[in-house]
């Protein structure tokens, strides 16, 4: 099936067509060195008692659980974004401007919102970036330390789909990485963002792929290596 037809129940026949006329929705595939790019999954994001968290979702929770323990098991590099320090409004920046809540405590000091859930919380070999704005490669080093760990293909997953994930997928694309978005692994407060962002990135810089692909795809590629290093 081709990335035009698996939108047909999405999008009127019309508009898909349009994507079609302009070869939009070409598969890019996976590279030689594949790292995971987990985008803001803190608690901030996935626990309900923050209100950025646009509600609880198991099925994300396990989706990003059995994401990561596959990379982990395949010894392939693992890369973690989330917040810079939020504390000083100068920080913050246009935070302060766009969103209501800046400088409550539970959004700019909580020390909780920014730590991980256990399940597939950052190991020590892991890399964390710190980012203040969308993109998580926006004034950070991620590209400089993707390029010195010879990673060509980044498999994205996280929170949220119409804002850091995109963000986040956009810059890759941008700095001719080869994006792959795990969409059972991507979670929104928007269903209806969810879905059009997804879309969207399938169209013009990403494969958005079903978790269970992905995965298959990977021990397909490098469960041999793995099984050798072990």
């Amino acid at each position: 099936m081709s990335k035009i037809d698996k939108w047909a129940d999405y999008l009127p026949a019309d508009e898909l067509a349009t994507y079609a006329k302009g070869k939009f929705g070409e598969s890019v595939g996976m590279g030689a060195r594949v790292a995971l790019l987990n985008i803001d999954t803190t608690h901030m994001f996935v626990d309900p008692a923050y209100p950025q968290c646009g509600g609880e979702d198991p099925a994300l929770i396990a989706a990003l659980t059995h994401l990561t323990e596959t990379f982990r098991n395949l010894s392939l590099p693992i890369y973690y974004s989330r917040r810079d320090d939020r504390s000083h409004p100068i920080r913050r920046g246009m935070w302060n401007d766009k969103l209501g809540i800046a400088d409550d405590f539970i959004y700019s000091r909580d020390p909780r919102a920014d730590e991980w859930p256990d399940a597939y919380a950052p190991r020590e070999q892991d890399v964390i970036v710190y980012k203040n704005k969308a993109s998580c490669f926006f004034q950070t080093p991620l590209e400089s330390f993707l390029r010195y760990d010879n990673v060509d293909t980044l498999v994205i997953c996280g929170v949220s789909t119409s804002g850091c994930i995109r963000a986040g997928a956009h810059d890759a694309f941008s700095h001719n990485f080869r994006v792959i978005v795990a969409e059972d692994a991507c979670g929104d407060r928007s269903a209806t963002a969810h879905k059009a962002n997804l879309f969207d990135m399938d169209m013009k810089m990403a494969d958005v792929e079903s978790l269970d692909d992905v995965v298959a795809e990977l021990q397909r590629r490098f469960g041999g290596e793995a099984q050798a290093m072990g």
